[in-house]
Parts: structure tokens; sequence; C-alpha cells
């Protein structure tokens, strides 16, 4: 008993000396905390601390920021939020040494530092950029917290590509999916919304649920306007003509050459043109334009042609595979990738109108989804996207 007990003590006192076997200790935000000044308008800096994100800091011609953490504190990085245009930064310690370089296009950006810094300057990199910012976070050093996000671009071929309508249509209509397949199976998910011209609150909406649910590739956002939905000739209308919105969803799948597409309902679910047509312009790109050389010769000079092995679609009665979104999800502690969904589409705070919701059941159900077309041949088994699917693109 003495000796297990001796063993015991022993590792514990290990476990407290050393730090790779202690529980690191979270980073917190400081921003609060910090003295921040600027060298330009200093007006509205406040408003960067504030929870709401339509009002914004506007830095004037060229100003930089200052910020100086409390004594003994230092920063490992700051999380930003752009309104509107996303300049390229730099930002530099107190002796000149640069500790970021940040050229990415992420209205919420994650900007880690080379090394921990007690006071640093945000510059702009190109002279006369914009620079309008609604939100800063100064983290210390520790393990980041899960509302961080620390966004990439996809690299490489994307294992799914959900190609969603409007922003929360990929909430909505596919549950638990994202949950599932991003966060929990970690597979490479790109996520493509069909209507762009969104306003920042938005765009702030949809980062936030996404980045909930386990996605962390950057989203495409269209350029396709949200007009024209009393009928499908208005919407190809609004949207440019018959070619448009195959054209965007060809360069996507030409860009990205993801192994297994998804998308909503042919029928709109609740009768949407904009869906319906989306749906259709999928179909016809995964079916035979993207793998067409005289369409869209842009993109497939830029990317080369392709084809998807797989499309499935929402509500399909075909070839249908049932998901359980009720099963606990580890990555997520236990919750399951319904309750998450659930989370998600509250955090589209603006779309909280009491018309929808996200429901497992009924004519909307979120766990259905048919195999409306297979370049590896039908499903067997009826439980996994990938079922079949080559490792090559």
């Amino acid at each position: 008993m003495k000796k297990t007990l001796g063993i015991l003590i022993l590792l514990a006192a290990l476990l407290m000396a050393s730090p790779a076997l202690a529980a690191k200790k979270q980073a917190v935000d400081l921003a609060r905390q910090c003295q921040i000044s600027t060298s330009g308008n200093g007006y509205g800096l406040g408003r960067m601390l504030e929870e709401d994100i339509t009002r914004y800091w506007d830095s004037g011609s060229d100003a930089t920021l200052t910020v100086i953490l409390p004594e003994g504190k230092k920063a490992q990085g700051i999380m930003i939020g752009f309104y509107g245009n996303v300049p390229a930064l730099r930002v530099v310690a107190a002796g000149g040494k640069v500790l970021a370089d940040w050229e990415m296009p992420f209205e919420n950006a994650w900007i880690p530092f080379s090394e921990p810094a007690e006071r640093f300057l945000i510059q702009r990199k190109t002279e006369g950029d914009e620079m309008l910012i609604n939100r800063l976070h100064v983290l210390s050093q520790g393990e980041l917290p899960d509302w961080v996000q620390d966004w990439k671009i996809m690299d490489g071929p994307a294992d799914l590509m959900l190609i969603a309508t409007h922003p929360d249509d990929d909430i909505l209509w596919f549950g638990g999916l994202l949950p599932t397949y991003a966060g929990e199976l970690q597979r490479k998910v790109q996520v493509v919304y069909m209507v762009g011209g969104l306003n920042r609150k938005r765009k702030n909406e949809l980062l936030n649920a996404l980045w909930h649910c386990g996605v962390t590739y950057y989203p495409q956002i269209g350029s396709l306007p949200d007009m024209g939905g009393k009928s499908v000739a208005s919407t190809l209308s609004a949207w440019g003509g018959e070619n448009a919105a195959p054209t965007y969803i060809v360069g996507m799948l030409r860009k990205w050459k993801p192994r297994v597409v998804i998308t909503q309902d042919i029928k709109g679910e609740y009768g949407h043109n904009h869906h319906i047509v989306t749906v259709q312009a999928v179909i016809d790109a995964v079916e035979r334009l993207s793998a067409d050389i005289t369409f869209a010769p842009e993109s497939a000079a830029q990317y080369g042609v392709y084809s998807p092995q797989k499309l499935y679609i929402h509500l399909y009665p075909e070839n249908e595979i049932v998901f359980d979104w009720q099963q606990p999800l580890r990555h997520f502690g236990g919750k399951t990738g319904l309750e998450l969904a659930k989370e998600a589409f509250k955090m589209h705070v603006s779309q909280q109108n009491g018309r929808h919701s996200v429901k497992d059941s009924g004519a909307y159900d979120c766990r259905r989804f048919g195999l409306y077309y297979s370049a590896v041949g039908p499903d067997e088994q009826h439980n996994d996207l990938f079922e079949h699917v080559l490792d090559t693109p």
C-alpha cells in the first residue's frame, strides 16, 4: 500500500512540474484591459469592443492602431472583424519586428503572432486601403477558446461540397450534416452559397454558424442577387440568364474538385424558386457541364475540367440515405448533430421570424437525402455519403 501511494505521489509531482503533462491554460480576451490608441481618427475606437457588429471604427487615411497590454501580460495574436473590405495588414512589435503579415480574405480573421508581444502596432500594408474594424480581440497566451475563428482556405481537392442557395439553407435542410462530416469526421468540407450581396450582419451570422458546426474552411459566397423569386423565369432573369448559375457552380466544382456534392430539394423545399434554379444548375453542372471543356472555357483553362463522383439531393426519394442526427458526437462533447444544427440556426439572428426551424421529421426532414448521380455505382449500406467513393479526385 505504501509503495502504491508513493508512486501516486511521484506521478502527481511530475504532472505538476511538467508543462507538457499539465493542462494547458486557456487564453482570454484582454482587449478591454488594453490601452488602444490611433495615429488618426480616434472617434469610435470603443466600437471595436462592442457586441454590435453593425458599428465600427473607421481608421481614416492610413491610420495605425497601437495596442498596449496590461503589465505582465502578452498577446499571442488578435482576432479582427472587418466591416466591408478586408485589407492586407502588418502587425509590428514595439522594437520594429514584424509579428504578422496578413493577406487572407477573412472578414472574421484570427491573426497569430510569430512571438508573444506586450505592445504592438496594426498597420495597413497597402497605402489607402480602407480599414473598418467592428471587432477586436486580443488573446493572451494559452489554448485558444472555441469561439476564435481560425479559418483556412481549401487546399487541394475537397471531400464534400455543400451547395446552398442562401445562408441558413445549409443548416435548415441539412441538419447534422456539417457537424458530422466537418466536425466529427474531419472531412474537408467546402460550403458554397449562391446568393451574395449580404450585409455584414448576415455574413457574421453565417460565419458564426459554420464555425459552430465544425467547418474550418472559409465559405464561398456567391454574387447572385437575392431578387426575382416570384417564378423560375424571374429568378433566371434576375440572376443573369440561364447560364449564370451553372457557370458559377461549374467554376466551383472545377476549382475545388469535390469527390461528393450535396444540395437542396429539386422542388425547392417549400417551393422557393431560388432553390429550384440552384438545384437544376447543380444537376446540369455535375452530370455534364463541369466535364465539358466547351462550357465556361475560362474556368476550364484555369482549373481544368472535372466531374464529381456523387451527387446527393435533399428529399430525393431514390437510393435514399436517412441519417440519424441524434447520435452524440465526441468532437462536440457529446452534443448531437441535431442539437448543433438547432443552435447554429439560432445564430442566424436576422432570420428568426418563426417561419422555419430545423426538423428531423415531416415534409422537410433534414435527415433524408437521395443519391441522384453516381459514377461509382449505387449505395449498398445507405449510411455514408462516401460509400464506394475513390480516394483520388
